[in-house]
């Protein structure tokens, strides 16, 4: 027999009757508060591949039906919130658009989305969050290229103001 100082510990109390499984007793379910049967309640049916695929696909449809010309902002309320007007203001003016694109501000409140992007629409195009980590992700073909975080917003505003065009518009290849 192998030495039993190395056993498992069930191996080990092989003496020990333990009874049928049917018999044995079952541990307490655990009590459950209203937070965790909330959670629960939200979270039971989740699928994480399924909502990877919305996260992802969200952009190039709120694109799809952007309706506001070159040269001007579209405004999409998550209503759950009004972001501060100062703030968006302040953003507004730090990203000028120029003349050929176009963008959306999705407010969520707390914080504020920008889609910036030029023709054609949705094949070039930054997605800017500003939270308190504001953050950039640049888009090519709906390839995500490029991703970059800021430490507040006005470092945001000034390093996305001075590299902005050169992510709209398409490199010179001749």
């Amino acid at each position: 027999m192998p030495d039993e100082k190395n056993l498992p510990f069930e191996e080990t109390k092989w003496w020990i009757d333990r009874g049928p499984v049917k018999e044995r007793e079952k541990p307490a379910a655990p009590v459950k508060g209203i937070i965790e049967k909330w959670a629960y309640e939200l979270l039971r049916n989740y699928n994480q591949d399924q909502a990877m695929k919305n996260l992802v696909d969200i952009n190039p449809r709120i694109l799809k039906e952007l309706s506001v010309g070159p040269g001007e902002w579209g405004y999409f309320s998550l209503e759950v919130g009004t972001y501060p007007p100062e703030k968006l203001a302040k953003i507004k003016s730090g990203l000028p658009l120029p003349a050929y694109a176009r963008g959306i501000i999705i407010d969520a409140g707390y914080s504020v989305r920008i889609v910036i992007t030029a023709e054609p629409v949705g094949q070039r195009y930054v997605d800017i969050n500003f939270t308190d980590a504001p953050s950039l992700d640049y888009w090519v073909n709906g390839q995500l290229v490029e991703e970059r975080v800021f430490s507040n917003m006005g470092e945001a505003l000034k390093r996305i103001r001075s590299v902005l065009l050169g992510y709209l518009n398409p490199p010179d290849l001749s």
